[in-house]
């Protein structure tokens, strides 16, 4: 059948059933962090144990700024109390194969690997398994009820957890439980078992007879011609639900215990299409997070969870410099604390004074610094509304990862997280994206696919809508940014927008073809590279031999819809992360602030950088306590040693101090809050932004 997207259309929709099933959650208040975060939290992993002379220890905790520390379950929290010291739990729950059940993991990855037989796809535990959950209700209530009364700063449930190991490719659960389960979901998803059919492109008899496609399968498939991945996005899709359901019911029984305290984890994955990393199911259903911030995950969160939600750092730096910008930088954009890596690293135990490491004084000003009355002031502020909208597709991303996997051949269960954190290119384009945005001084949230169903774009009065490498989209989804652009939005698509419906169908026609005219070449869909011609002089068509009007190759395509317009720019960003590194750039940015400008999004605050835009920096303003609140950051590249391998050079273009002029709307006075520098009815201040830390000033 052939399947016309209407995004900006008014024609009549086919209506097939979205995958965009919440993750059910019974109403349940959040807990009030304000006990421990009102602010910043500095947490010691305390590996190596409390050493013996307990005074002495919380001592040098104390000294190097720290202000918390982690707990074992079954360990007491006398020392941390009697000290003046917070706590959080660890591990109440831990659900991984990873670090405790790695054995176990490993067997079913070499048995299937080995014999790609479905046995080896038994998770264990399963998820859907109602003695096991039994089992984890009652462990979970037992080991959180001996801390209920003393007010711990957190509860975690568990460290790097995941359905498979990480995000890494492994085609959990072909349990009978979890299949039974699968099977209920899909009549929610189809209706019929013949719509089920007509979209898989199969021949079940009945519903008891369904089953996904493995990966192994899918791929068959796709080498025999097709490119129809619904039967196994859908398991995929699935299964982050079934993820995200184990968090809720277990952050429910834990609030049966103690309601006052939040339930999270710690050690999160990059957005991915395994693991069960939908990070918009997983922020719906934690009352906090630690997460590592590989794709853009802390952007992510902070987007998606209530304000005031803790969200936390891992610090794994020896280097207080760099300690010092990425934490500063995670606080402005919503961090409200950090756990650092580890207790033994930082203090020298087999001394008698334990002795701190080099590095500690420094890092011990840092944590001042985050906790003094500046960062307050930020933390106690609200972040004002960015004018931008970043599309957070989780079924492109599933659908990313089968094109990504192509180059693999039957190797693809060897796309472990680290690999996937470098390669995937869904997650480069992401992340230049936001970098782009950053360079010229704009601020985004992303926005779910569940969001933008409900009206979310409209309710907050984003003013653009961009839909970066959103190549998986429903027609309902269609039909709401359509609505968004009749009431005036502008929406940029940069490239493959719409190729495949939500459940990884490919299209006969794409998401806007008809809308703007475009005819795509015959053959697999293929990932686009840089849009830039050797040596970043000019830019190219992203989709070769898409053509547009007259036959023309389709760049920079524009269309009105209703009271507002779209671009279908037919250019990737996803290499501007790495040019902006070398000082390139410059083209993509015009084209893309052009496009916004005329649009009527400008920055909240004019910053500049030698009279053009912040390249480099980002600018974030607030409102609180009366005041406003204006913070530059560089922005830096921060995971730039594992993208070398890409070609990605280095940081040193922004590690430099710069000069920047930041123009107020008005004459007024102002305050930088890090120096105390007063500014008396000006409108124009030229500070200096050091490479380590940010400039904040209060405009009275």
């Amino acid at each position: 059948m052939r399947v016309v997207l209407l995004l900006l259309v008014g024609l009549c929709l086919v209506c097939v059933p979205a995958c965009t099933a919440q993750t059910k959650e019974t109403p349940m208040p959040l807990p009030d962090p304000a006990a421990g975060f009102n602010d910043y939290q500095v947490i010691m992993w305390v590996l190596g144990g409390i050493p013996e002379d307990a005074d002495l220890y919380f001592t040098r905790l104390r000294e190097a700024g720290v202000t918390g520390i982690h707990i074992g379950v079954g360990d007491s929290p006398a020392p941390a109390e009697s000290h003046g010291f917070g706590y959080y739990v660890e591990n109440i729950h831990r659900i991984a194969f990873l670090h405790d059940r790695e054995k176990i993991y490993r067997a079913d990855w070499d048995g299937y690997t080995k014999t790609r037989e479905k046995k080896y796809l038994i998770r264990k535990p399963s998820l859907d398994d109602p003695a096991y959950l039994a089992e984890a209700k009652r462990e979970i209530q037992s080991r959180i009820r001996p801390y209920a009364q003393s007010r711990p700063l957190l509860y975690d449930l568990g460290d790097e957890c995941s359905i498979t190991s990480f995000a890494s490719p492994m085609d959990y659960d072909f349990s009978s439980y979890a299949l039974a389960a699968f099977r209920e979901w899909l009549k929610g998803q189809y209706g019929s078992l013949d719509r089920l059919n007509e979209e898989w492109e199969t021949k079940f008899a009945a519903w008891d007879d369904v089953v996904p496609m493995t990966t192994y399968e899918i791929k068959d498939r796709e080498r025999a011609g097709s490119e129809n991945y619904s039967p196994w996005a859908d398991h995929r899709t699935f299964m982050d639900i079934s993820f995200a359901e184990a968090w809720r019911k277990f952050r429910g029984w834990a609030h049966e215990v103690d309601p006052r305290t939040p339930v999270g984890i710690e050690g999160t994955q990059m957005p991915a299409a395994f693991g069960g990393y939908d990070l918009w199911r997983l922020s719906q259903v934690l009352d906090w997070v630690e997460p590592y911030n590989i794709g853009e995950s802390h952007g992510i969160f902070r987007s998606f969870v209530p304000p005031g939600t803790p969200v936390l750092a891992t610090v794994f730096e020896h280097e207080p410099n760099l300690m010092s910008r990425r934490l500063w930088h995670l606080l402005l954009n919503g961090d409200r604390g950090c756990i650092i890596w580890a207790s033994s690293e930082w203090f020298d135990y087999e001394s008698p004074d334990l002795k701190p490491k080099p590095w500690v004084e420094g890092m011990g000003k840092v944590f001042a610094e985050l906790r003094g009355p500046a960062a307050k002031a930020i933390i106690q502020a609200q972040r004002e509304r960015a004018p931008i909208a970043i599309h957070y597709s989780h079924p492109s991303l599933q659908v990313g990862w089968m094109l990504d996997s192509r180059e693999d051949g039957d190797t693809w269960p060897r796309r472990f997280s680290s690999y996937e954190g470098v390669h995937s290119r869904i997650t480069r384009v992401r992340s230049s994206w936001c970098r782009l945005l950053e360079d010229l001084g704009l601020q985004y949230d992303f926005v779910s696919t569940q969001q933008i169903l409900d009206g979310t774009l409209a309710k907050r009065g984003y003013k653009a809508l961009i839909l970066p490498q959103s190549m998986a989209v429903g027609d309902r989804e269609g039909l709401s940014i359509k609505q968004f652009g009749e009431a005036g939005g502008t929406v940029i698509a940069d490239c493959l927008v719409g190729v495949f419906d939500e459940h990884g169908k490919r299209r006969e026609v794409g998401l806007a073809d008809d809308l703007f005219g475009l005819k795509r070449p015959a053959g697999k869909i293929a990932q686009p590279e840089m849009s830039y011609m050797e040596g970043g002089a000019r830019l190219h068509a992203a989709e070769v031999g898409l053509r547009g009007a007259g036959g023309k190759p389709a760049v920079l395509t524009r269309a009105e819809v209703g009271k507002g317009v779209v671009w279908y720019l037919n250019l990737t960003p996803i290499d501007y992360g790495k040019l902006r590194l070398e000082g390139k750039g410059e083209e993509l940015r015009g084209i893309v602030g052009g496009v916004l400008g005329r649009s009527g999004v400008k920055p909240a605050m004019k910053v500049t950088v030698a009279g053009g835009p912040p390249v480099g920096c980002e600018v974030i303003t607030y409102q609180g306590n009366g005041r406003r609140y204006v913070a530059i950051m560089r922005s830096p590249e921060y995971n730039v040693s594992e993208l070398g391998e890409l070609g990605y050079g280095d940081n040193r273009l922004f590690e430099q101090p710069v000069t920047v002029k930041l123009t107020l709307d008005a004459s007024t006075d102002a305050r930088e809050l890090l120096t105390g520098q007063e500014f008396k009815q000006t409108k124009s201040l030229d500070l200096q932004l050091q490479p380590w830390k940010p400039v904040i000033v209060e405009v009275r």
